[in-house]
């Protein structure tokens, strides 16, 4: 869960399967933000294609309600589109008004059927191609300027009455972007919508009057949505460490001490014999291919360890 420290008492997260999606902290964030003059807060997370989520988000007590009586608008942005604003009221005066909603996907008017309907999110992976024509990079940059990015504007305002409105439609994108627009971010998936479920009811939308001084909004909370792979590329989370060797990690904690005691006395014999200065011997029969590269390598040994399993010793004191 995000706590803005500007606004204590107003948190938004992001849920998938119905579970707070693990936030990490954004090195860079602020450096290209066109909301800096607003307190504003970034998380990664990590996303999953194909999968719904949900944005949790809400206002409780211990915000500080006191001046001018008034209310606060959490404004949902999607990929740079805006999808639903909800209306917190101070809950100790409009007891008992819920301090706490749980945004599923947008609210729509289906065209066919005149009918509200309920269109939940869900993350859409991207695809590039190698279109390189300038006016398509252009236009794919504006795109994925917003693409993978989810963002709640907090205003202050006065609420008036009750009025009526119809929300255009968004249409579901495939996310084809040029390569080149992307300027080498781990853009990996954007928001689509599924298909809609009638709504029992039509919703209520009240009018909203932000307080001018505040000049925009109060906060601005951000998660910045990626696939695992983007997010280890973006150096987010750590990369996967590789894999040790089987033969090595089989071996007991006694075993691996031997060996490398071992290893040691082979290399202060070496040294002993290269700082002696006494020539080495080489069995008879033994001969060297000139016209070679590099001489080969000296004949491997072998030890058995306590287990019985029997291993190769490889020397690496040749030049």
């Amino acid at each position: 869960m995000t706590i803005n420290e500007d606004v204590p008492g107003v948190h938004v997260t992001v849920q998938i399967n119905g579970i707070d999606a693990t936030e990490y902290d954004a090195p860079d964030a602020g450096e290209d933000d066109e909301e800096a003059p607003h307190p504003t807060v970034t998380k990664y997370i990590e996303c999953i294609d194909n999968m719904p989520f949900t944005i949790r988000m809400g206002a409780n007590r211990t915000y500080d309600w006191g001046y001018l009586n008034h209310a606060l608008s959490l404004q949902v942005y999607v990929d740079g589109h805006w999808v639903i604003g909800k209306i917190f009221k101070n809950p100790a005066v409009y007891y008992p008004l819920q301090d706490e909603s749980v945004i599923y996907g947008r609210e729509e008017i289906n065209a066919s059927t005149n009918q509200w309907e309920l269109r939940k999110f869900k993350f859409a992976s991207v695809t590039t191609v190698d279109e390189a024509q300038h006016e398509r990079v252009k236009s794919d940059m504006k795109v994925a300027k917003k693409l993978g990015i989810i963002e709640v504007k907090v205003m202050r305002g006065i609420v008036g009455g009750e009025v009526s409105t119809r929300p255009g439609n968004i249409r579901n994108n495939k996310f084809e972007l040029s390569e080149k627009s992307l300027k080498g971010k781990a853009v990996s998936h954007g928001t689509n919508f599924e298909k809609g479920t009638q709504l029992e009811r039509a919703p209520k939308y009240s009018d909203f009057q932000p307080l001018v001084e505040d000049r925009g909004p109060i906060a601005v909370f951000r998660f910045i949505y990626r696939s695992r792979e983007a997010l280890k590329r973006e150096m987010i989370i750590p990369r996967t460490p590789p894999p040790r060797s089987p033969r090595l990690a089989a071996l007991t904690n006694a075993e691996r001490d031997r060996l490398a005691r071992e290893r040691l006395e082979q290399l202060k014999g070496a040294r002993v014999k290269r700082e002696g200065g006494a020539p080495i011997k080489r069995e008879f029969g033994e001969y060297f291919d000139l016209t070679q590269d590099a001489a080969p390598g000296r004949p491997s040994k072998r030890t058995r360890l306590s287990s019985g399993e029997e291993v190769e010793l490889v020397d690496l004191t040749d030049d």
